[in-house]
């Protein structure tokens, strides 16, 4: 197992609240990874450690075997946007990338090619000549991603790439992340949108209060959150769950005061049979298994949507 990005025991303090609490993060090579966690977690703190914006109080990262300090932001071999792209508002798409090739001390071919194939990627050609300033919030977040991509980098460092973009170019953009994946690159992304991390990602982090709280493949996170959700007859609803807590599943009372939730069945026919020898016949019956919401939701308590 090659560890292309891994950070220990980070800590960040602002005054009296602690961003990060001993975070430890592992990103494998070759993998996307998704990172999530409720507003104030602490996860945009953690990504700026990782490119050397941030100074972390405690702990270490390393990237591709090389620490990270405050001295190191991102370059050639990791490309990254972190928050708000940063962008010259009077100077063309193409022109925002040449500034950062000539930071780099390219040749004149190399970045014309490398300007020409990032602006690809992330449909900006027809737009390159234009000032950055008349950009939609959507192009400024692509032209972010397109920097990124600047020098193809093996490694990627995203920060909410789909922030700002109509559902086309989420789907664009979800391509584009799977096509890199597919070129062996590894990536890092954050995001709030949990149907698009699951797309996307083949591993999960979620991150609450400064520390991770959970790691695995989405389905992993949800494999242990089958159940079979029964409605009824408010009525019927006390006996039908004695009865099937009788059989041995363990049941919930969910905030419908018409559902059971049964958890342990082999199958809803199994359910079906204990309620029907007790005259509770279900209005629905329902196998569910849980989403990356309701782990997320589970694990972390919050009633918001994740965010950075």
């Amino acid at each position: 197992m090659t560890l292309t990005i891994e950070a220990t025991g980070l800590r960040k303090r602002y005054g009296s609240v602690a961003a990060l609490d001993g975070l430890d993060l592992v990103v494998e090579e070759g993998h996307v990874v998704g990172l999530l966690g409720p507003n104030g977690a602490g996860k945009t703190t953690a990504l700026r450690i990782l490119v050397g914006l941030v100074r972390a109080d405690a702990g270490s990262v390393t990237i591709a075997g090389d620490p990270v300090d405050q001295t190191w932001i991102a370059g050639e071999r990791v490309g990254a946007m972190v928050a708000t792209p940063v962008l010259y508002p009077h100077l063309s798409g193409s022109e925002n990338l040449r500034v950062l090739a000539a930071a780099w001390g390219w040749p004149r071919a190399r970045a014309d090619a490398r300007i020409a194939a990032a602006l690809a990627l992330v449909d900006l050609t027809t737009a390159a000549g234009r000032a950055a300033k008349g950009y939609s919030t959507g192009m400024r977040q692509r032209l972010g991603i397109a920097l990124a991509l600047l020098a193809d980098p093996p490694i990627l460092i995203l920060d909410e790439p789909v922030n700002g973009l109509d559902p086309t170019g989420i789907v664009e953009i979800r391509d584009l992340l799977l096509a890199l994946a597919g070129g062996g690159r590894t990536i890092l992304v954050s995001s709030h949108l949990l149907t698009e991390v699951e797309k996307t990602c083949d591993h999960v982090t979620i991150v609450d209060h400064g520390r991770i709280v959970a790691s695995g493949t989405p389905d992993a996170l949800a494999g242990g959150g089958e159940r079979i959700e029964v409605r009824l007859a408010i009525d019927d609803i006390p006996a039908a769950r004695a009865a099937l807590e009788a059989a041995g599943y363990h049941v919930l009372q969910p905030p419908d005061p018409g559902e059971l939730w049964v958890e342990g069945a082999p199958d809803g026919v199994s359910v079906s049979r204990v309620l029907g020898a007790v005259a509770c016949y279900p209005d629905e019956l329902i196998r569910r298994r849980d989403s990356l919401e309701d782990v997320f939701l589970r694990l972390t308590g919050s009633q918001d949507e994740p965010t950075a």
